[in-house]
């Protein structure tokens, strides 16, 4: 039988075990007829891989003993996206790419050239948690709730660094404004990109806009090149 992933909390691991719980649980036992003596991989976001047996199964948790844990995967920056609504779901596939890829944190906005208005985290979360179990990671990215772009701009100052992907700027290059540091957040539009007030207000909160080059992408393509280029310089997907 296939050895599947699960994800649980640092809290969840103690004493050599593991307990599993909630939507976790669900899928081991529900969809994947789990039972006892069954292998499983076990990740708490730490980058940490543990091998475990399934010991106990419960009415509602299962308790695994940890047969062996390796260090798979270390962080050295922390990237979060912030991702303008799409329309007809294309959201979507910037998470599922994002997660791929290593983005830690993925936040929608909206703003006055967003042509969609519904957005559900727990389903953006599904999507997150299926792409990091597809791709073996061991850090499960979060998606936050749906704001406002000003809602965004109030929380730039939080990043060491912020880099504004925007179809107004001409000079700037990504190679020259990326900067070292632990907390970088990436911005990139809706569809209609930006207004030019919107624009001048995420630069004045701190943003260095910068071209991702002379030919123009759709607003999914954008978000998943310029976190794939931003991870690349910074050395993350060596």
């Amino acid at each position: 039988m296939e050895i599947r992933r699960f994800f649980v909390s640092r809290c969840d691991i103690a004493d050599g075990a593991v307990t599993i719980r909630g939507d976790e649980f669900l899928h081991m036992t529900k969809v994947l007829r789990y039972k006892v003596g069954y292998k499983a991989v076990v990740c708490a976001n730490d980058g940490v891989e543990h091998t475990c047996t399934v010991k106990e199964i419960g009415r509602d948790y299962a308790r695994l003993t940890i047969d062996c844990s390796k260090v798979v995967d270390k962080k050295g920056v922390s990237i979060t996206l912030y991702a303008g609504l799409l329309k007809n779901n294309k959201l979507d596939f910037v998470i599922q790419k994002a997660v791929e890829l290593g983005v830690d944190r993925i936040i929608p906005f909206t703003s006055a050239n967003c042509a969609e208005t519904k957005f559900s985290v727990d389903r953006a979360n599904k999507i997150a948690l299926e792409a990091a179990k597809q791709c073996g990671s061991a850090y499960l990215s979060r998606v936050d709730e749906l704001i406002s772009i000003d809602e965004m701009a109030a929380q730039l100052k939080n990043y060491d660094s912020v880099l504004f992907a925007y179809e107004g700027e001409r000079k700037l290059k990504l190679s020259d404004a990326l900067r070292e540091g632990k907390h970088i957040a990436l911005i990139v539009g809706p569809e209609g990109g930006f207004q030019p007030d919107e624009a001048e207000n995420i630069i004045n909160a701190g943003a260095s806009s910068v071209t991702l080059g002379r030919r123009i992408l759709r607003a999914e393509t954008a978000s998943i090149i310029f976190c794939a280029l931003v991870l690349n310089g910074l050395g993350e997907l060596d």
